[in-house]
């Protein structure tokens, strides 16, 4: 809706208004005469966006709430009817407006959500006694053609859940050699650097939110690999951690400069050293070991967050 080039302009500001060389009274006159603010034009599309994406999914999540609705009442060959005319349709609307690139994306979501119901509809009426990690995954396969076509950071999303799914049901119906931690931790990481490594090759796939979110995914389950790892006294964990540790600091902080991935970071490496003084330190409801991880909550903190600003001043200096 907003020009990227007003995210420079908007730190300017703040910049401004921080150093007191831009007073508050003038702000809505300099934002005026920056022209950073959106038009008419802007919030117009944006809201015609909006309302695309959430008919999309209204049209889909109906068609499934319609065959529920009225399962007794519909005979077998209608509900599959229903569904399949509805992926249909939305097929010959993408063909139609391939030119367009959000209504194309749109009803390639509609189909990948249909495609689901259409497996969940074929499972429920002919009681395959399928396990349900497999309607996950087949899933996920049989919508691999449109996911590659779709060049749609949502959809590629949404496969990966599919997938992660999939597994994580699979794990708790049959178990595995692997603990669920350490496969969820290496699938996710390794579709975090395979998506980080293809930006460049494919400039859809550079969604900085996106990247944000597979980078949150896998931090989050490497943390919960160090804690596991360091209240078992399982030392592969703790290695597991510092090596991602090492390497996303590396990463994105001198290769690719991603402030939020810095701060997973720090709040990674934060939650670490409490974890770390809880395991080490004697008596952990003692009033010594509870200040001293006050202190240390509150130090790190207050450091990082410093950092992190500098950075971000640095970035757009």
């Amino acid at each position: 809706m907003i020009d990227d080039k007003a995210a420079g302009t908007r730190q300017l500001f703040i910049e401004l208004i921080e150093s007191k060389e831009l007073a508050m009274k003038d702000v809505p006159e300099a934002i005026a005469i920056a022209k950073i603010s959106p038009s008419a034009g802007q919030w117009q599309n944006f809201i015609n966006t909006l309302l695309l994406w959430f008919g999309s999914l209204t049209l889909a999540f109906g068609v499934i709430f319609f065959v529920a609705a009225n399962w007794q009442e519909v005979g077998r060959m209608v509900k599959f009817a229903i569904v399949e005319g509805a992926i249909l349709i939305a097929m010959i609307l993408n063909m139609k407006f391939r030119h367009k690139e959000v209504i194309r994306q749109a009803t390639l979501l509609i189909v990948i959500i249909l495609v689901g119901a259409l497996m969940a509809l074929f499972g429920q009426t002919y009681q395959t006694g399928a396990d349900p990690w497999q309607l996950f995954l087949n899933w996920a396969l049989l919508t691999t053609p449109w996911v590659l076509i779709s060049r749609f950071s949502v959809i590629w999303l949404i496969w990966l859940g599919l997938l992660n799914l999939s597994i994580s049901l699979y794990y708790q119906t049959f178990g595995g050699y692997f603990n669920i931690a350490w496969v969820a931790f290496g699938f996710n990481t390794a579709a975090l650097v395979i998506w980080q490594g293809s930006v460049s090759k494919f400039s859809w796939l550079n969604m900085t939110w996106a990247i944000n979110l597979l980078g949150f995914i896998s931090g989050a389950l490497a943390l919960n690999l160090f804690v596991r790892s360091l209240f078992n006294d399982e030392p592969s964990g703790l290695i597991v951690w510092g090596l991602w540790a090492g390497f996303t600091f590396y990463v994105y902080r001198y290769r690719i400069l991603n402030l939020f991935m810095l701060a997973v970071w720090s709040v990674a490496i934060l939650v670490a050293a409490n974890a770390l003084l809880i395991r080490i330190l004697p008596g952990f409801f003692e009033a010594g070991t509870l200040m001293l991880l006050t202190i240390v909550t509150i130090g790190l903190g207050t450091y990082f967050t410093v950092w992190l600003k500098s950075l971000n001043k640095v970035n757009h200096a």
